[in-house]
C-alpha cells in the first residue's frame, strides 16, 4: 500500500514498512511444533551415554544421558521473531533475530535455550557486491547446512554431523566481522571472518580467562556455482529444468578455547552447549585449538536434489597429559518430489567419529522422510523415522563395549510469516 509521499506499509513475505530508499523494517515470524517418539535399547537405561551427548550441570558435574524410558512429547521446537529491513540506504541492511524455544529432551537441551534469547544482530554494507562487510552475531559461514537457516531443510533438523562440526564447536553462530562476496551476483565465492570463538551473547573476558582472551577464531570458505545456482536452501522446490551443481570448501581455526567444566574459565553454558552438539568428548581437555576443515557438494534437476558434506577435525590440547584423537564426520541426503513442488520423499546417513584414538566408538544414523509442503519451505509437514546408534568403548563404559540404539519418530509443523 502507498501512503504517498514515498511511504508505503504492507505485507510481503511479512509485515513491512517504507519510506523511500531511507528505510525498512520488515517484521517476521516463524514458529515450527514437533511431535517425537523416540524409544531406547536397555544399554541407554543401564549405562548412558557417557562421551558424546553427556549431562553437565551447573556446578559443572558431567553424568551420563541415560533414557530409562521411551520418549514421547510435544515441543516448540522453534519460535523466532525477525527484524530485518535496510537504513539510509538499500545497500546498508539488517537482521536481528529472537528465539524462545523449548527446552526439550531430544531437542539438544541446554540451560538456556526456554528463554528469550537474543539470536542474530548483525549489519551487511553492500556497497561493495565483491566486498560485503558483515559485523554482529549470525551463523559464521562455514559449512553448507551450517550456512542455511533451519526454516530451509528438507529433514525435521539437521544431521548431527553437521551440528558437531561447527568451527567454535560450541554454537553455529558467534560474534565477529566478516569479509564476503554477494553469492547472488557471483558464480565463486568467498567468505572470511574473525570471531570471538565462543559462540553467542558471551566474550572471551566474560569466562574470566585473561590468558587467552587475546585469541579469536578465524573461518574462511570458498563456493563455485559449476552448473546454475543452486543456492543454499535444501530440497529442489523450483524442479529446476537444467541440472544445478555447486561445491564448497571451508576451514575454520578456533584458539585457546577452555573445555573444563570446574575450576577458572569454566562455563557452563559453553559446556553445555559442547555437550548438546555430541561434542562430549571435548569436554575436560583443558586449553584447546580446533582445526576444523570440510567440503561440500549440492546438485538439483527435476525434483531430484542430493547433497553432502565432509568434515575433519584437528583436537589439539595445549596440556600434553591429555590424549584426544581428531574427529571424523560426514552425511549424504537426498530426496525427489514424487508430486513436483509439493510432496518430497527424502533420506539421509550420517557417519561420525568423534575420537580417532579410539576404537568401536562410531556413531551412525539412518533416517527416512515425507514432506509435504503447502507453500514451499515457509508452510509445510515433515515426517521422519530414523535409527541412531552409538557404539561405546570398553573405555567408555568403564566395563566392556555397546551400543546405544535410538529408534525415533518426528512430525513437525512450520509456518514463516
Amino acid at each position: 500500500m502507498d501512503l504517498g509521499k514515498g511511504v508505503k506499509f504492507g505485507y510481503d513475505r511479512g509485515l513491512y514498512t517504507q519510506f523511500k530508499d531511507k528505510f525498512q523494517l520488515k517484521i517476521r515470524l516463524r514458529l515450527q511444533f514437533r511431535f517425537t517418539d523416540s524409544s531406547f535399547n536397555s544399554a541407554y537405561g543401564t549405562v548412558g551415554d557417557t562421551k558424546n551427548s553427556p549431562n553437565v550441570s551447573s556446578a559443572g558435574i558431567i553424568t551420563s544421558r541415560t533414557r530409562q524410558e521411551d520418549v514421547s512429547e510435544f515441543d516448540e521446537r522453534r519460535a523466532r521473531l525477525v527484524l530485518e529491513g535496510f537504513a539510509f540506504n538499500p545497500e546498508t541492511t539488517f537482521f536481528v533475530q529472537f528465539r524462545n524455544d523449548t527446552n526439550g529432551t531430544t531437542t539438544q537441551p541446554t540451560t538456556t535455550r526456554s528463554t528469550t534469547q537474543l539470536y542474530d544482530a548483525y549489519v551487511d554494507l553492500k556497497q561493495i557486491p565483491w566486498a560485503n562487510l558483515r559485523v554482529g552475531q549470525y551463523r559464521t559461514l562455514f559449512g553448507r547446512q551450517e550456512y542455511v537457516s533451519s526454516a530451509l531443510l528438507q529433514f525435521v533438523d539437521r544431521g548431527f554431523v553437521a551440528e558437531a562440526f561447527v568451527p567454535n564447536g560450541i554454537d553455529r553462530r558467534d560474534q565477529g566481522v566478516t569479509i564476503h562476496s554477494d553469492d547472488k551476483k557471483y558464480p565463486i565465492n568467498y567468505a572470511f571472518g574473525v570471531f570471538n570463538g565462543v559462540g553467542i551473547n558471551l566474550t572471551r573476558l566474560g569466562l574470566n580467562t585473561p590468558s587467552n582472551a587475546n585469541e579469536l577464531m578465524y573461518v574462511g570458505r570458498i563456493s563455485a556455482d559449476i552448473l546454475e545456482k543452486p543456492g543454499y536452501p535444501e530440497a529442489d522446490l523450483a524442479d529446476s529444468q537444467t541440472p544445478q551443481l555447486a561445491v564448497g570448501v571451508s576451514y575454520g581455526y578456533n584458539a585457546g578455547l577452555q573445555t573444563n567444566t570446574t575450576g577458572v574459565g569454566s562455563n557452563t553454558q559453553i559446556s553445555t552447549s559442547i555437550a548438546s552438539l555430541g561434542n562430549g568428548r571435548l569436554l575436560n581437555q583443558g586449553v584447546v585449538n580446533l582445526g576444523t576443515a570440510g567440503v561440500d557438494v549440492i546438485f538439483k534437476y527435476k525434483g531430484l536434489s542430493l547433497q553432502s558434506e565432509g568434515f575433519v577435525r584437528n583436537v589439539d590440547t595445549r596440556d600434553h597429559s591429555k590424549q584426544i584423537g581428531n574427529a571424523t564426520g560426514f552425511y549424504v541426503q537426498g530426496g525427489y518430489f514424487v508430486v513436483p513442488k509439493t510432496i518430497e520423499v527424502v533420506g539421509r546417513y550420517n557417519y561420525m567419529d568423534p575420537d580417532t584414538l579410539r576404537a568401536q566408538d562410531i556413531l551412525t544414523s539412518v533416517v527416512g522422510g515425507l514432506n509435504w509442503y503447502l507453500i514451499g519451505h515457509e508452510h509445510k509437514l515433515q515426517f521422519d523415522y530414523g535409527v541412531v546408534t552409538a557404539h561405546l568403548s570398553a573405555v567408555d563404559t568403564g566395563s566392556r563395549a555397546t551400543t546405544l540404539i535410538e529408534n525415533r519418530a518426528r512430525l513437525q509443523y512450520t509456518i514463516v510469516f
